[in-house]
């Protein structure tokens, strides 16, 4: 940790994701700082480095000879490279003492998935989580208080739909089976299993159904029900069995919504009308509840990051173990669409 208490990341891929994170640093105020960018287009990581003032490395090797040095003091990192390529890289992080926080899904594969939970396992004593932004969500947090309340009564059902069309999809890695292994319900999809198990508990999926508009690719649409298994001890009103109903695509208008209902009443939250979630009663009444809007998300999560990291706090973080559940998760689903 740096002397003004700023906590140093590294950032391990210079992709679209990583300006999400980028984002993030600068927003938090100096809570956070960029240190390094790494990535084998030295070029990409030397335009996200000069953003923040930072070095810029073509490997993951050349930022580890680096920390050794002491040319640079780096506190964690967040890998956001492909899932394909996330096993050397963080073995070698682990290995080394640095806390890795991995983009989701966990890997492209359920073999790789284990074996990341395994090195995870390997070096435990360094942390290491998933970004499964979404539970950062401030709305995801009240509804979830709110179930605990009682507002909605005992939970019924679970229904998250994150939806859009992303035709440039079709011709990069993330529609290849062989760099991505799974397409819209992998890479969105993974997030509603993750906010399933955050919100309400352990599932099994019991139904799947595949669509794939691009010949050759991955699945660009996916309809899977879940079915929840035993909740949490100290829950409240969350029953054995409640119903997830997920909806994920890369070609359909967009919907980004999560929505929770009870038998006294529901919660519903749309992103593309971030400040307020809808409480309905029985009779169909709504009233908006006004929240703080979800663009805050990869901020929070970086900094629940921080605080695993430097105070050993409980965050709510993914573990790899709850990457590598929503990993045979998916492998379920695959199994049931075909």
């Amino acid at each position: 940790m740096a002397s003004n208490g700023s906590f140093r990341i590294a950032i391990v891929g210079s992709g679209g994701i990583s300006g999400a994170h980028s984002g993030a640093i600068r927003a938090s105020g100096g809570k956070l700082t960029l240190a390094a960018a790494v990535d084998t287009n030295l070029d990409a990581a030397e335009r996200l480095a000069t953003e923040h003032g930072a070095k810029a490395f073509d490997s993951v090797g050349s930022l580890l000879k680096a920390i050794k040095s002491k040319e640079v003091v780096v506190d964690g990192v967040v890998v956001a490279t492909p899932p394909s390529v996330r096993i050397e890289i963080v073995q070698a992080c682990l290995k080394a003492g640095l806390p890795v926080l991995s983009e989701k899904p966990l890997a492209h594969t359920l073999a790789d998935a284990k074996k990341l939970a395994a090195i995870s396992k390997k070096y435990k004593k360094t942390p290491s989580y998933v970004a499964y932004c979404h539970r950062f969500t401030p709305a995801v947090l009240a509804m979830k208080a709110m179930i605990n309340a009682g507002k909605i009564g005992t939970l019924v059902r679970f229904e998250n739909a994150f939806a859009c069309d992303l035709p440039g999809h079709k011709d990069k890695w993330f529609s290849d089976p062989k760099k991505a292994g799974g397409g819209a319900y992998l890479d969105m999809g993974s997030h509603s299993v993750d906010l399933f198990h955050a919100v309400v508990g352990p599932s099994v999926t019991v139904g799947a159904v595949f669509g794939r508009k691009w010949k050759g690719r991955t699945e660009t649409s996916a309809t899977v029900l879940l079915k929840g298994g035993k909740p949490a001890k100290g829950t409240k009103n969350i029953p054995q069995g409640v119903a997830g109903v997920i909806l994920s695509g890369w070609g359909e208008s967009s919907r980004f919504t999560v929505s929770v209902v009870g038998d006294q009443g529901s919660l519903s939250y749309d992103y593309e009308q971030p400040d307020h979630i809808v409480f309905k009663d029985l009779s169909g009444k709504a009233e908006k509840l006004p929240v703080e809007g979800h663009g805050v998300r990869f901020q929070r999560q970086l900094e629940a990051f921080a605080a695993a990291v430097q105070k050993k706090a409980k965050t709510g973080l993914s573990t790899f173990e709850d990457g590598l559940v929503a990993a045979q998760a998916f492998d379920r689903a695959l199994k049931l669409a075909k």
